[in-house]
C-alpha cells in the first residue's frame, strides 16, 4: 500500500509545526519577580518589603456578639457580626504592569483567600474599580504553605482579602446582658510577592 505524496507532505507540515511550537514554549521567558521598590502597601508596608524575616499582622475590624443562646427563636441563636469578618491589604504597583501570578507567604493558616485587581490607581478603595479573579478555586493554606494565585492580566492595584476564623478561646461574656463577645483571629503573613509576565499577550 503506497502513501500519497500530498498526505505525506501534510504529515511533515504538522510535524514541523508541532516541533516549532514545542521549541517556542521551551524558550518562553519565565515570569520575573517584581522588586520591592516597585510595590507599596500603605497599611502593611512590611508585606511587600522583600524580606521574609519581617511579618505583618492583618487585623479584623469586627467581632461577633452572641445573644442569650437559651432564646432559640432568634436568628442563628442571636449571632450578630459587628463590623466585618475579613481583613484585606491593598498593594499598589508603581505603574500598570502585566502580572503573571502572586505568592502569599503566610504564617497563619488561611482557609479562604481571594484576589481582585484594578488597572487604575485609586487614592481610596472603590469596589466598582476592582475586578475579582474567578479563574481559581478558594485558596487555602495550612501550616504556612505558600499560596500561588495566577493573575494573567495588567495590574495597577491588587486587593487581597482573607476571611478569618473566630477566636473562640478569647471570648468574653457580659454578666449583665448574658451576651458573649467573640473577636476574630489576626492573620500573620511574611510576604506577598508579585511576578511580572515577560510575554504577556492578553
Amino acid at each position: 500500500m503506497s502513501i500519497r505524496p500530498d498526505f505525506l507532505r501534510l504529515c511533515m507540515a504538522i510535524g514541523v509545526w508541532l516541533f516549532t511550537v514545542g521549541c517556542a514554549s521551551l524558550y518562553q521567558p519565565l515570569p520575573r519577580r517584581i522588586e520591592a521598590t516597585r510595590l507599596s502597601c500603605e497599611t502593611y508596608p512590611a508585606l511587600v518589603d522583600g524580606d521574609l524575616s519581617t511579618t505583618s499582622f492583618l487585623k479584623v475590624k469586627g467581632f461577633v456578639e452572641k445573644g442569650n443562646t437559651a432564646y432559640k427563636h432568634s436568628i442563628q441563636y442571636g449571632d450578630w457580626v459587628e463590623g466585618t469578618h475579613n481583613t484585606q491589604a491593598l498593594i499598589q504597583l508603581d505603574t500598570l504592569t502585566p502580572v503573571a501570578y502572586i505568592e502569599v507567604h503566610p504564617i497563619s493558616s488561611i482557609y479562604r483567600l481571594s484576589v481582585a485587581t484594578s488597572t487604575a490607581e485609586t487614592a481610596h478603595e472603590k469596589a466598582s474599580r476592582f475586578e475579582p479573579l474567578r479563574s481559581h478555586k478558594i485558596a487555602r493554606s495550612e501550616n504556612g504553605e505558600v499560596i500561588r494565585i495566577d493573575i494573567d492580566r495588567p495590574v495597577r492595584m491588587l486587593k487581597v482579602a482573607i476571611h478569618v476564623n473566630r477566636d473562640l478561646a478569647g471570648a468574653t461574656r457580659e454578666p449583665l446582658t448574658g451576651k458573649t463577645k467573640v473577636s476574630f483571629d489576626d492573620i500573620v503573613i511574611r510576604e506577598i510577592r508579585v511576578y511580572q509576565s515577560q510575554n504577556f499577550t492578553k
